[in-house]
């Protein structure tokens, strides 16, 4: 198996600053506990050689335990205390497991979204997908305080003449095609063999309006949909400015749990979010579970526009998210002449 290595360094290092002081060292090690790359903390902070090696034994055992509480056995996570040290373990796919080392008095809800985050970015590193090891400033709900946000305005950002760039999440339950979906739209790919995102992917596109002269540039945060995830959707959703709900028209609790769950989360998180509903995997029609006449209702009911699509053949996928900037440019527009 041939590794970016370059990369999974830049990744550790990226991972390094997020997390500050607070990070003592990481790791990523194989199933088997075998070191594949470690970077320390700070010069200040000198982990014994010992204590290091002692992660590969630790390894499995923690392993085995995370697999047995979750169905995947691909993202589980877990943690183990001694003494002096606070072990994070964040599994990065089927290859690889990333060992975040704090001290024994560190918090762990703050360093969780930023683990998750860099995990899927070594799993796709390990699997060569496409991948940046940057990792952005998370807006992180700490100590039970509101999540920081501007309330007061949509927080577009202007690049310059007729240029935007928003962040836009794609938020549903778990293998509801969200990122296929990405993919098609960014790569104009579809992959049959669906591999789970761990905590959030995050991709990059523009779309241009020759019509209105303008380019909207999208930073798309696609989100894992598992429950498991949901302690740390929060800060991957703060000033979120357009989104996508997705639901699996073959699959009825997805439909309802936008009603149910996802809605009011995203909303929470980002008020001033600009959302369209899809309901995704049209193909499939002889699987088909929820009309387009239920998906059009839900619709009115969030006051949302509706659009129904397939990652797997492409049918209005470039739409959905055309159809997205253009609401957002309209609302911007709105903002900027109050």
């Amino acid at each position: 198996m041939s590794i970016d290595t370059k990369k999974l360094k830049a990744l550790l290092q990226w991972y390094k600053q997020s997390l500050g002081e607070d990070l003592i060292a990481v790791l990523v090690v194989n199933r088997d506990g075998l070191i594949m790359d470690s970077l320390i903390g700070s010069s200040e902070n000198s982990l014994n050689e010992e204590i290091i090696g002692g992660v590969s034994a630790l390894v499995e055992p923690v392993l085995s335990r995370i697999t047995e509480e979750f169905s995947s056995g691909s993202f589980g996570t877990g943690t183990f205390d001694t003494e002096d040290y606070r072990f994070i373990f964040c599994e990065s796919g089927p290859e690889a497991v990333l060992v975040t080392v704090l001290d024994s008095l560190s918090g762990v809800d703050e360093v969780f979204p930023y683990a998750y985050l860099a995990a899927e970015k070594i799993s796709r590193i390990f699997d060569g997908r496409t991948v940046s090891p940057v990792i952005p400033k998370l807006v992180i709900n700490s100590g039970g305080s509101q999540i920081q946000r501007k309330v007061d305005r949509v927080q577009q950002v202007k690049v310059k003449s007729k240029e935007y760039a928003f962040k836009l999440i794609l938020g549903g339950d778990g293998a509801v095609g969200k990122t296929s979906m990405v993919h098609r739209y960014v790569e104009n790919v579809f992959a049959k063999d669906y591999k789970s995102t761990i905590g959030t992917s995050i991709m990059k596109k523009e779309c241009s309006f020759k019509e209105l002269e303008s380019t909207v540039r999208f930073v798309i945060w696609d989100l894992a949909g598992q429950a498991q995830f949901k302690r740390v959707r929060m800060s991957y959703l703060a000033n979120a400015e357009a989104g996508i709900l997705v639901y699996d028209v073959t699959n009825r609790e997805s439909f309802e749990n936008i009603d149910i769950n996802w809605y009011s989360e995203i909303m929470k998180a980002s008020p001033n979010i600009v959302l369209i509903l899809v309901g995704n995997k049209i193909d499939l029609k002889e699987e088909r579970v929820v009309s387009t006449e239920e998906g059009e209702a839900l619709s009115q009911k969030l006051k949302l526009t509706y659009l129904e699509t397939s990652a797997k053949t492409g049918e209005n996928i470039n739409d959905a998210f055309r159809m997205l900037a253009l609401q957002i440019i309209k609302k911007y527009i709105e903002t900027q002449e109050v």
